[in-house]
This record gives C-alpha cells, sequence and structure tokens, in this order.
C-alpha cells in the first residue's frame, strides 16, 4: 500500500517542494513561523520537521534548521536529459533477440512472432568510492531499432540516453505508469534485495514516429525522491 499522508507529512512534502524551488536556501523559518504560516500548531510543524531530518533534508544547528546540500534522485536524471554528478554504471544482464509474444506484440504494435530484442540491465551509482544499486532495466525493441543503438556504450548510459543520442530531432513521445511490484528471487539476488521485497515498477511506451519501445525499470524505493513505500 502506499502511504496515507497526514497533515505533517505533507507540510514536510511543500517545505521540500519549497526548497527545491529555492525559497528556502540556506535554512527554513522558525517553528513559529511555519506554524503560523500553514495554520497549524508547533506539534504538528515539529512532526513535519522530523521527517525532514530523517531524510537528511535539513540538519538542526543551534535551535536553527539549516538545509543540507540537495541529493539527487539518480534514477530518474536521464528521463530529463540530465546527468548525474556521480557515476552511474550499468551492466548487462541479459541480451537475447526472441519471438514477440502476445502482450508484447500489443506493447509495440508489431505481429506475433516478430524478432525483437530483450535487453535487461543492472543500473549502479558510483559514489563516495561506494556503490549502490538503483534498478533492474527491461527494454523491449525492435530488432531493427536495437541494431542501431551502440549498446558497447551501455556501460555509462542508460538505453533512453543512447536512443535520445540516436535519434535526435526525431519526434520522440513516452507514456508511463508507476506502480509497486514484488520482486522474483532471481531480481532479489541481482538487486541485492531479501526475497519478495517491494520495489517502484515504472512501466513507460516509447513512440519514435512509428516504432514503440516497451521499457520496464524496477527501481529500489529507497533512492528515489518521488515516492516511499509502506512497508
Amino acid at each position: 500500500m502506499f502511504n496515507i499522508i497526514n497533515k505533517s507529512e505533507l507540510i514536510a512534502k511543500d517545505i521540500e517542494f519549497q526548497i527545491s524551488q529555492k525559497k528556502y536556501v540556506n535554512s527554513i523559518p522558525s517553528e513559529r513561523k511555519l506554524a503560523e504560516q500553514y495554520s497549524v500548531s508547533r506539534n504538528t510543524i515539529r512532526e513535519a520537521l522530523d521527517i525532514l531530518l530523517n531524510k537528511r533534508v535539513i540538519s538542526l544547528n543551534s535551535n536553527s534548521y539549516e538545509i543540507n546540500s540537495p541529493k539527487e534522485d539518480y534514477d530518474w536524471l536521464d528521463i530529463f536529459g540530465k546527468q548525474s554528478v556521480c557515476k552511474v554504471h550499468n551492466s548487462i544482464v541479459k541480451n537475447t533477440c526472441l519471438e514477440a509474444n502476445k502482450k508484447i506484440a500489443q506493447k509495440l504494435k508489431v505481429p506475433l512472432a516478430t524478432k525483437i530484442r530483450l535487453l535487461v540491465y543492472k543500473r549502479t551509482i558510483i559514489e563516495n568510492n561506494s556503490s549502490r544499486v538503483l534498478s533492474l532495466d527491461y527494454v523491449y525493441v525492435p530488432e531493427k531499432l536495437a541494431k542501431s543503438v551502440d549498446l558497447k556504450k551501455l556501460n555509462n548510459s542508460s538505453f533512453w540516453q543512447l536512443l535520445l543520442q540516436e535519434k535526435k530531432g526525431k519526434n520522440l513521445k513516452e507514456y508511463q505508469n508507476l506502480s509497486i511490484d514484488v520482486i522474483t528471487d532471481e531480481e532479489a539476488a541481482i538487486l541485492e534485495l531479501p526475497t519478495h521485497s517491494k520495489v517502484l515498477e515504472r512501466t513507460s511506451l516509447f513512440y519514435i514516429e512509428d516504432t514503440h519501445i516497451y521499457f520496464i525499470s524496477k527501481k529500489i524505493p529507497e533512492n528515489s525522491l518521488l515516492m516511499q513505500i509502506d512497508r
């Protein structure tokens, strides 16, 4: 289930948004001012600030709440064409040609048994001399298009980044859906998670002119600023 957001969580999210919009730069207002601003008790504000403290968005220093350096949502940067300041490494788990079954044929808008490429790779961030797994990504793409992408570059670029480079200037569209999924034992081993762990699953359909690509990304929720899972 998703967490049911209460008043303090809502205020915490709004304060975090204001920080992202540079309304608050070095510090945030006092508890008293925030209580007046949101028309709530100081206890509610303290609960909201505790959430931000636990997320390390802010730090308490001599009764002043200072803003920490922003955390990157590494696993979403490439969707917006941005690069992380940290190094992202991708390792291919599977790279195979297969015939489209009914589900994949419907997604890619191709006839049954059409040859497609299934590419599965694990994404890892290198940060402060240590590595952290971000996600396990599945890409279903028509074989003809897959051959146009230099997969040798996949180690340091996501498939989406490579596609943007290859098809620069083309008409690209994406439709995506976010849900919660329980991973398989095999996926748990790759993602270095306990069995039956919950992950954020983003499924996307990319449209490049008349070509469709089906993309599934199983993300470790602790690395995403977008959403957390109630375990």
